[in-house]
Order: structure tokens, then C-alpha cells, then sequence
């Protein structure tokens, strides 16, 4: 496969997401400490079948589907922004039926902060 753009919520410092941290350890995040996320209530328990690979979609609007613009605001607040990555190793995992991304090939490449302006979030111009 070419290399394509994907695209991730996880910390800023970390890359952790908000189930798992970047070693694969569950962390729940998203359902401790950030209860006002859409998705909180999903359960993603660990598979070892995906050891090594991240959670990803291939566009923003397949990423807004997972987190609402509001709910990624909200986390920026936390340090948690979207995240594009470059990868070439991705498949569809079907349990949770969402695309997953290498982590060790797969290459962070830019962060993308999202604002609200008089109350309406600005979405970042595609390039």
C-alpha cells in the first residue's frame, strides 16, 4: 500500500489514546475522566490481536463520527488533539469495526487543533 494520512485522537506528549496508552495498556481514560465524550460508554476490552496497532480512520469526517468537534475541543483542554499519521501497514478490525494503523511503522505527522469561534467550531482547511 501506499502511504496515506490517518487520523487519530491521543495526547499530545504521549500519543496515547483515550482506552489504551501506547504500549497497550489499558487505561479507560475515556471512561473515567472524560465522561462528557460521545463514546464513553464503549467498551473496547483487550485483544491481543491488536497489540501494536492504533486506532485510526482515514478521514476527518469518518473521526468526527468517533468524536463529535465539541468533544475534541473538550479534550484538547486535556492535552488530547487529533493527530495525522502516515502509514502503510492498516487494516479494517472487525470486532470494532474501525480501521487500525501500525504503530510501528506508522509516522505522527502533524497535530490539528480545532477552536470555536462566536460559539462555532472552525474546522482546519483539508490541504
Amino acid at each position: 500500500m501506499d502511504k496515506k494520512i490517518f487520523y487519530r485522537v491521543c495526547h499530545k506528549d504521549t500519543l496515547q489514546g483515550l482506552w489504551y496508552d501506547y504500549k497497550g495498556l489499558f487505561t479507560g481514560y475515556i471512561h473515567k475522566e472524560f465522561d462528557f465524550c460521545t463514546h464513553n460508554k464503549l467498551e473496547m476490552d483487550f485483544d491481543d490481536e491488536i497489540v501494536g496497532w492504533l486506532s485510526a480512520t482515514d478521514s476527518l469526517e469518518s473521526l468526527y463520527q468517533w468524536f463529535p468537534l465539541i468533544d475534541i475541543i473538550r479534550l484538547q483542554e486535556h492535552g488530547f488533539y487529533i493527530h495525522t499519521f502516515e502509514a502503510t501497514d492498516v487494516k479494517f478490525y472487525a470486532r470494532f469495526q474501525h480501521l487500525i494503523i501500525n504503530q510501528t511503522t506508522s509516522v505522527p505527522k502533524q497535530i490539528i487543533t480545532l477552536g470555536i469561534t462566536h460559539g462555532v467550531a472552525k474546522i482546519p482547511n483539508k490541504k
